[in-house]
């Protein structure tokens, strides 16, 4: 890898500046308004809340919902802030870790893109892919405009994954399943609309691979482990699924673009609105993009025609263009039979233009075959020139947010939402009225009086005590989800009988008496950390073997 970084010091040496310049307002001081800023800022909270009390990974926290618990990590991604619990730690505030984790992930994508193009386009032809990787309207959109944080780090793991299948040994697989659990856990939704280039990149690659068995099984292996890492995460994340209230299953019909809107549409900072007419953000792949789709599509069918290149150099384009092809299918309307028979059936992805990911990765990738494939030197740094050209100056307004914000460090310890924008993580049941009460306390005497004392008020456990001379009815406001956990005076309860409007209400007589409620991980979520832990052990035997005996040898030395 040192060796790799000195031979292509210069192109990585410019993306990271291209990278830089892209990235730019978020050095600025300060936050900024966008579609869901707010909540990977609470998500960072919360997050950082749960490491700080031995909640890992975290799964509940119970000042969400307006006090009433909300199962958040249960079900969203976790990685993104994964890297900006890093962050906080060695200081920076929530705003900036949360910056921080868009512009770090923002330049590996470029890097990423690259390492993986190298092989087979060259250097220069590489370069200009991890350049119009993050050079995409796009990558300026879910950035500065949505700060969709989860899509924004799943694209640094795609081109890794496409590297591991480029060729076969040991390291590439442990990259590959790192990269698959990687990006199954920045953005599970990303995921599953990649896997429509990835499997027709690895259906191409048995194509032209001699030794396709061999292929076959490093790639399964591959899959396998990658996806067992993360099996923390999807194994509760599925079977507790019918616990929440869920998103709605046809939202995806408010949301199709029109070809008109991909090819060009004004750049705002406002929202998707069902229709095509008031949408106020853009869905543009990029002018710069669809060029090099375009060259690449008559390099293609003039190479077929004439038959001047060996059919398995073109195995590689073709399934990127059928990717580029499917996915601005299924963002139009067109496609609605299609989600509502299929799609909507057995994935779930919410938006169709999310499909955008599928084209600024494929559009990359074949701007670096068009270049491979000019035989001129001379038209290949001039096409080069041009499609940066056409990338600067056509994203030249894309590269600032709408407003700088402050944030008041108590947004944080008053922050009741949820952090989703549907609040489709409500456990099923919840009671709405009690989501009404300003301040709701963590628990209260509705019937009868006695004097409450917290003892422990934590994300993820309540302890109090109640003195009472008469029968009361104490409600612990903290919504049932799978693991909540409930003693009184020391006795195990089955909490699940004493639920009313889906919290815990419990009857005490006249006494001393002492409530205690907290998390533990279900039986499902313990098997499935334990796999997870599986798949780590199974993933570092051999490098931390090899690291020893080569360490050991250098000892001897």
């Amino acid at each position: 890898m040192k060796q790799f970084f000195q031979k292509h010091w210069l192109p990585l040496l410019s993306l990271i500046i291209f990278g830089l310049i892209g990235s730019k307002a978020l050095l600025h001081q300060g936050f900024y308004t966008s579609h869901d800023g707010e909540h990977q800022l609470v998500r960072q909270y919360i997050f950082d809340r749960a490491v700080n009390n031995g909640h890992f990974p975290p799964r509940v926290d119970r000042q969400l919902m307006n006090g009433l618990g909300y199962p958040l990590f249960t079900f969203t991604y976790q990685f993104p802030f994964w890297i900006g619990e890093v962050l906080v730690k060695f200081g920076f505030s929530i705003p900036d870790s949360i910056k921080g984790v868009f512009v770090l992930t923002y330049l590996a994508s470029g890097i990423t893109m690259y390492l993986f193009a190298e092989e087979r386009f060259g250097k220069l032809a590489s370069f200009v892919a991890g350049f119009l990787y993050v050079w995409a309207p796009y990558r300026f959109l879910t950035m500065l405009v949505r700060a969709q944080l989860g899509e924004h780090v799943a694209l640094m793991f795609i081109p890794l994954i496409f590297w591991s299948l480029n060729k076969i040994n040991h390291t590439r697989a442990i990259i590959g399943c790192l990269s698959i659990a990687g990006l199954i856990l920045s953005h599970s939704m990303v995921t599953q609309m990649a896997a429509l280039p990835i499997g027709l990149f690895f259906v191409f690659r048995l194509l032209e691979e001699k030794k396709k068995l061999v292929l076959l099984k490093h790639a399964l292996i591959t899959a396998f482990l990658g996806v067992a890492l993360s099996v923390f995460y999807l194994i509760p994340a599925t079977v507790y699924r019918g616990n929440i209230v869920g998103l709605n299953r046809t939202f995806y019909a408010e949301h199709f673009v029109t070809l008109r809107q991909l090819i060009y549409s004004p750049w705002g900072y406002t929202f998707s609105v069902f229709g095509t007419e008031n949408d106020g953000m853009s869905f543009q792949i990029g002018i710069a993009q669809w060029l090099a789709v375009t060259l690449a599509i008559i390099i293609i069918l003039i190479a077929v025609i004439l038959r001047r290149k060996p059919k398995n150099l073109l195995l590689i384009p073709i399934s990127l263009f059928c990717s580029f092809t499917i996915a601005i299918f299924l963002m139009t309307a067109a496609s609605s039979r299609v989600w509502e028979k299929g799609v909507s059936s057995f994935l779930i992805v919410d938006i169709p233009w999310r499909f955008l990911t599928v084209t600024t990765f494929s559009a990359a990738v074949l701007a670096a075959f068009t270049l491979k494939h000019l035989n001129s030197k001379l038209l290949k740094i001039s096409l080069t020139l041009f499609l940066m050209g056409i990338a600067i100056y056509t994203n030249r307004n894309h590269l600032r947010v709408n407003k700088y914000i402050d944030i008041d460090p108590q947004f944080f310890t008053h922050y009741k939402g949820t952090s989703n924008s549907y609040d489709e993580y409500q456990p099923v049941g919840t009671s709405e009225a009690l989501r009404k009460i300003e301040n709701l306390p963590p628990v209260q005497i509705t019937e009868g009086e006695g004097e409450l004392t917290l003892v422990e008020n934590l994300p993820q456990k309540l302890s109090v005590k109640i003195e009472n001379q008469a029968d009361v009815i104490v409600r612990l406001n903290t919504g049932y989800f799978p693991g909540w956990q409930l003693l009184v005076d020391n006795l195990p309860q089955d909490i699940k009988r004493v639920l009313s409007d889906n919290v815990p209400q419990i009857k005490l007589s006249s006494g001393n008496h002492t409530l205690n409620l907290w998390y533990e991980p279900t039986l499902v979520m313990k098997f499935a950390n334990i796999l997870s832990l599986v798949a780590v052990a199974a993933i570092t035997r051999h490098p931390i073997k090899y690291l020893i005996k080569r360490y050991s040898s250098r000892r001897l030395l």
